[in-house]
């Protein structure tokens, strides 16, 4: 990859230029929470917790147009998460769950223009959100990654606070999530892009997408191939997403991935999603696949939506986890939440 260094190299010659002022910047973020009503092997506790998918943070962001046409820009972001869902002990939290989390995700800058993008610094690598197209309006809570909002609900309990959980069995990989890279992104032509990084411990990755209308119809589609090598277990992961929005509200939305590991056990997964979207509101019928190890893990869930202004988004899920597990108890949940970006 030392093509990628090169380029990065390259771009800061190419774009710096002496400009007339300052970086601009904005503050921006979101607040998500959500109130669960669980019922697993380890009991049946209202939770109230962060949204794990998405979870409550701010962040600093600005760019700048340069004199020769090109532009300089940063991302600065910090999530600030209580009892976040990706953590919870499962539905016999009990009086607990008040731990803070705190996650530096971004620390990136960047340099662009009509020949794409270089980027520095802790980012999402090239194919992070290559398993999460989605146009159905409910992926807040039903996005293709459902072990980060309910992934830690017990199947089974061992008695002291422990056992086996769902997320543990099902894990809808995508690619490498804020890592400390260099990343070029080619420019868009007719909807189609790509995008190559390195990143610490020598991972690489690959993706291309294709975003646009076909017939009347919203399409949103992406493929990526990841080599983590030493950053995760010696791993090669690869998967893709896609999602149609057609002109009367009808959306299908579908996700695979596929990781072999070295040192642990293979896992793959699959999502399918058939929705409906009317104005401000979204409603879905979801279910997932996953198999870890030669165990087989699923879910079906039911979610409903409503956006009454940009930026507010509030909705209700049915879920049920099941796996083939000896002695697995079906997990059943009932979540209401809400985001509000700023």
């Amino acid at each position: 990859m030392k093509l990628i260094y090169l380029l990065a190299i390259s771009g800061t010659v190419i774009f710096a230029t002496e400009s007339a002022q300052a970086v601009d910047f904005k503050l921006s973020g979101q607040v998500s929470r959500m109130v669960v009503a669980p019922d697993d092997a380890s009991g049946s506790e209202i939770q109230h917790q962060d949204i794990g998918w998405s979870g409550s943070r701010f962040r600093f962001t600005g760019e700048q147009a340069l004199d020769n046409g090109t532009s300089v820009g940063f991302r600065l972001e910090q999530q600030l998460q209580s009892n976040p869902s990706f953590a919870s002990e499962g539905g016999g939290q009990d009086g607990g769950g008040n731990d803070d989390f705190i996650d530096n995700r971004y620390q990136d800058l960047y340099w662009q223009g009509k020949y794409g993008k270089v980027a520095l610094g802790k980012g999402d690598g090239a194919s992070n959100g290559a398993t999460e197209a989605d146009l159905s309006g409910t992926a807040l809570s039903s996005s293709s990654n459902h072990q980060d909002n309910w992934g830690a609900y017990f199947l089974t309990s061992d008695g002291a606070g422990g056992g086996v959980t769902w997320g543990s069995l099902f894990t809808m990989h995508d690619g490498l999530s804020r890592v400390n890279r260099v990343r070029y992104d080619t420019p868009t032509f007719f909807g189609v892009g790509a995008a190559v990084s390195s990143g610490q411990g020598g991972s690489t990755e690959l993706s291309a997408k294709y975003g646009g209308d076909i017939a009347g119809a919203k399409v949103d589609a992406r493929v990526f191939y990841a080599d983590a090598k030493d950053f995760a277990a010696d791993a090669e992961i690869m998967g893709l997403s896609a999602s149609v929005l057609l002109a009367s509200g009808f959306n299908l939305t579908v996700a695979f991935s596929d990781r072999d590991n070295t040192v642990t056990a293979d896992q793959d997964a699959t999502t399918v999603k058939l929705g409906y979207k009317l104005g401000a509101h979204a409603i879905t019928l979801d279910y997932g696949e996953g198999e870890t190890g030669g165990i087989d893990a699923d879910t079906v869930g039911i979610t409903y939506a409503l956006r009454p202004i940009a930026g507010v988004e509030v909705f209700t899920t049915y879920r049920q986890l099941d796996a083939d597990l000896a002695g697995a108890q079906s997990i059943d949940l009932v979540a209401l939440g809400s985001r509000i970006r700023f």
